[in-house]
Order: structure tokens, then sequence, then C-alpha cells
């Protein structure tokens, strides 16, 4: 496999495509020290360029890359990693560092708000609402989604349950699935084998299955389907807004609330 191709190229070979908008943000990038783009969110860049932050993405994609937090990567070898160059910022300019992180967090969030399909959404609730379990799955990091997930539904009152098991371990859970299920899976953008599987097994006993990812709408089949997307500046935890996205997948199946009194009652008990 040969090397990346440079921004620089790609840019070359794409600019007679590339809308005056898009011509902007491509000429920013190619133009500007490496480091400023790494660090920069999306809103950042489209403040710079007199555009807007889907333009920037959009720009990042009509480039051949996955979105902005690969196109920054591509940028590693001239900064190095963008952990590391931020962890440099964080040592000499803590103030900065920190109105970095915050912005790039609350563009996350902005674009999830803009992202959010409300008919996704629904269907996503009436899948979880028809189901008597709900299985919530992730992998590496996105397993704390999936658990967060599945305690914030017991505690309203809704049979859950979280797995980020990966190879033979993962059989069990698959086995377990049954029609009562409704299948809940985090999946920003990396297509593991186990998700393939999983998507079969659920249409094989009759579960509906939700997917919440940035990348992978498509890839698989799923009866509904709610975008989480990257953190622009590689700055913010990656389950950030898949958080988010569990809090109104609870908040939208919530019973009569008797669960909530319980364990109410049950932490003044504990005091």
């Amino acid at each position: 496999m040969g090397a990346p191709e440079p921004l620089v190229s790609r840019v070359n070979h794409a600019w007679s495509r590339l809308s005056e908008p898009e011509r902007a943000v491509a000429e920013y990038l190619v133009t500007s020290p490496p480091r400023q783009v790494v660090l920069a969110t999306a809103d950042d860049l489209g403040r710079r360029t007199g555009t807007n932050d889907e333009t920037v993405v959009r720009t990042a994609r009509r480039l051949g890359y996955t979105g902005l937090p690969a196109l920054k990567a591509s940028l590693g070898g001239a900064t190095g990693a963008p952990q590391v160059s931020f962890r440099r910022q964080v040592a000499r300019d803590l103030p900065s560092a920190t109105t970095h992180v915050v912005r790039d967090a609350l563009g996350r969030i902005s674009a999830f708000g803009r992202g959010l399909d409300v008919g996704e959404l629904a269907q996503a609730l009436r899948i979880l609402g028809a189901a008597s379990r709900v299985f919530c799955y992730g992998w590496g990091v996105n397993e704390l989604s999936a658990r967060y997930l599945a305690l914030k539904l017991t505690r309203a009152g809704k049979a859950a349950s979280a797995s980020g098991a990966t190879g033979v371990e993962f059989a069990d859970d698959l086995a377990d699935l049954s029609p009562r299920h409704a299948v809940v899976v985090f999946a920003p953008g990396r297509l593991l084998p186990e998700l393939e599987v999983l998507a079969a097994r659920a249409k094989q006993v009759g579960a509906g299955l939700v997917l919440v990812t940035e990348h992978l709408a498509g890839e698989i089949p799923a009866d509904a389907v709610l975008r989480d997307p990257g953190s622009p500046g590689s700055l913010t935890a990656e389950p950030l807004c898949a958080m988010l996205v569990a809090d109104l997948l609870v908040l939208g199946t919530l019973g009569d609330g008797d669960t909530y009194a319980l364990l109410t009652r049950l932490r003044e008990e504990l005091q």
C-alpha cells in the first residue's frame, strides 16, 4: 500500500470540481500552518474562510477524507499527533487550551443538533417502545455509551443489558437475542465483523436495530440511524454526542416513573 496522497495534491486534483466556498476552505487548508488547522474546529475554519462548518466538513469529504478528523490526522506528520500537539499547548497556555476544548465540544453539540433527524429518532423510539428488552452494544470507548444507555434504561423501568465483547466471547450475546429485543449499536466509523454478524442476527430473530454512527449509515441494515458527529478538533471524547443520543432515547421511553421512585427511596435509605 502506497503512502496517502498529500493534502495539497488532493486539492490540486479536486480543484475544478469544488464550488467557490469549497475552494476558499481548500485554499486555507493548504496555506495555513498545519498545527493551526489541527487545533481549529469546523466552526473556526468556517469563520476564517467566510463559509460555515458544514462547508468545511463537505470540503474535507470532497477531498477524499471521511471527514474533518481524518483530514487533520493526515497532517500529523507535519505537526506531530494532534493529541501530542494539544498537550504541548496545554503545558504552555492552559486558558487557551481550555477554550479550544470547550469550543470543540460546543461545535460537536451544535452539529449534532442541526443534524438530528427527528423522523429517525421517532422510529428509534418506536423500536425501543415495542421491545421488552434492549441490548446495547459498542466496542472500545463506545462500550461506555452502550453501558450508559443500558443503565439509564434500566433506571427508567426498561429491561436492558450492554456488551462490548468481540470475537468468540460475543457469541453468548448473539445467542441471547430474540424477537422481544431491540438492539442499539454505537459504531461511529469503523465496521467490525461483529457488527455485520450482529445486524444479521437481529434480522434473523426479528429484533429491531438502531444504529448510532457518523460514517456507517448504509453500510449495514438498520431500522433507524441516528447521526453521531465526530470531534472537529479531535479534542473531546468520542462518546460525547453518543451520550446525548442515549439521553434522548431514555427520555422518549420513560414509563410511569416507578423505577425512579424506587431508586430515590433506596438512595434515601442508604444515606
